[in-house]
């Protein structure tokens, strides 16, 4: 297999994941995360993993990708998402059979169309029963009417001591820039049309992408069947948002520094979440970490305002604290979850941390040649940092689902110049240190990886 196929793989068995019990702990779920890791890690090699799938595998993985959003049919009331599947596959035929720009923008209309279907006869205009909605819709509107969006309370479920779970009123949880963003659609009654605008914006940018990389084809197929918009929309989970913002930086970076900035300001003033998706690129690239103090700064200063109306504190414990204080979720899609339905003690947070540090190290230990090693590799992280974080449910798996996708479509594109990609210094310099030490061991070079070598760092 190609590292295209196993990383559309890898692409397939997470959708499946987050599909089949729609983001909760599931023993197949588990069973599927732990299959997309290993062939998101096997696609890191250069070399094929023996012999190429044929040729309409090409067209059968997309049509596979596309079949778990019929699962959607278990937890949602109207059962169409059989005919949206259907529609989706006569689009990828459409796009791969008929091979011109007439077909491929047809083939767009049509899968655009199918998410479409599925969101509007699901969609309850102005409401649903989840407290991330309310959250939003209440903020956005005490914006409108000029009071501070973190003064409403909304009830939220939460496990408390010692270990129910409780609605509790909280006040909203995300950065300020989300209500500022969503007031407009507030206005027309429901703030799910700005996600409904992100989740268009990722797929234009994952697609352009694509272009430069020379896989646009393929990629068209992929972004066709991606299943897990529709849930995203639905229930208003903001991660659609963040995701789309920091894909415009990631494929605007370095020809459009301006755009790029101004899409990371707004994903690090949304949502902590996400900043596991910027560790390799922030490690790797000069130009990155650049712009990210720079975009740090500039979130910063916008979230001020916000901090000292509604005070220090208190902003902190309702953006960031109430994650930190609150028990762990034993009916996520994670570790600990299942090792709770086995009757196991769950993971000590220090052995999360550890776990999340050896995944760091493996996948920057090796520099990435490509767009599409870059986002496999954090893909990976972000998907084992969920797996052993408190909780996961369906928008967090989004995250690395919406990087395999850039990675997919990035895949043999240059990730940067090369005097552009450089460790930090200090990582450099520690680097160089723990060669030194190792190499004074007695018979250090006769083990196999003792000795690093430059390259490695």
């Amino acid at each position: 297999m190609t590292q295209f196929e196993c990383r559309l793989l890898s692409l397939v068995f997470l959708s499946l994941a987050v599909l089949h019990n729609f983001g909760d702990l599931s023993s197949v779920a588990l069973l599927c995360v732990f299959l997309s890791l290993l062939f998101g890690i096997l696609s890191l090699s250069a070399k094929p993993w023996g012999a190429p799938l044929p040729r309409f595998a090409g067209t059968l993985m997309p049509v596979a990708l596309a079949a778990t959003g019929v699962l959607y049919n278990l937890v949602l009331p109207h059962q169409v998402f059989m005919v949206t599947f259907a529609m989706v596959v006569v689009a990828i035929l459409v796009h791969t059979l008929l091979a011109n720009r007439v077909a491929t923008i047809m083939a767009f209309v049509l899968a655009a169309s199918a998410a479409m279907v599925g969101i509007i006869t699901n969609l309850t205009w102005g409401f649903v029963n989840i407290d991330v909605f309310q959250f939003q819709q209440s903020a956005s509107q005490a914006l409108l009417h000029g009071q501070n969006p973190y003064t409403p309370l909304v009830p939220s479920p939460n496990i408390v001591p010692p270990g129910i779970s409780e609605w509790i009123p909280l006040h909203f949880p995300y950065g300020p820039v989300l209500p500022v963003l969503e007031a407009p659609f507030r206005l027309l009654g429901d703030v799910r049309v700005l996600h409904v605008l992100a989740a268009i914006v990722l797929s234009a940018v994952v697609l352009l992408l694509a272009r430069r990389a020379g896989t646009f084809d393929r990629s068209a197929c992929m972004v066709m069947a991606f299943p897990l918009t529709v849930g995203m929309v639905l229930f208003s989970w903001v991660d659609v948002i963040t995701m789309a913002s920091l894909a415009v930086w990631f494929v605007f970076f370095r020809t459009n520094p301006r755009i790029a900035t101004a899409a990371l300001v707004i994903a690090l003033a949304a949502k902590p979440t996400t900043l596991i998706a910027l560790v390799p690129i922030v490690f790797w690239s000069v130009r990155g970490r650049r712009q990210v103090v720079i975009a740090a700064v500039i979130a910063a200063i916008f979230v001020l305002p916000f901090a000292l109306i509604t005070g220090l504190s208190q902003f902190y414990y309702n953006v960031l604290g109430i994650q930190l204080a609150v028990l762990t979720r034993l009916d996520a899609l994670t570790i600990n979850s299942y090792l709770n339905s086995l009757g196991l003690p769950i993971l000590p947070a220090a052995v999360s941390a550890l776990v999340i540090g050896a995944a760091a190290v493996l996948v920057l230990r090796c520099r990435p040649r490509t767009y599409g090693d870059l986002f496999t590799a954090t893909a990976i992280l972000a998907t084992v940092a969920f797996l052993v974080a408190k909780w996961a449910f369906f928008n967090y798996y989004y995250i690395p689902a919406v990087l395999l996708m850039l990675a997919i479509a990035g895949d043999s594109l240059p990730f940067d110049v090369p005097e552009m990609i450089r460790p930090p210094a200090l990582v450099t310099a520690a680097g160089d240190g723990l060669r030194a030490a190792i190499g004074r061991i007695p018979g250090a070079h006769r083990l196999p990886g003792g000795v690093l070598s430059p390259g490695d760092l």
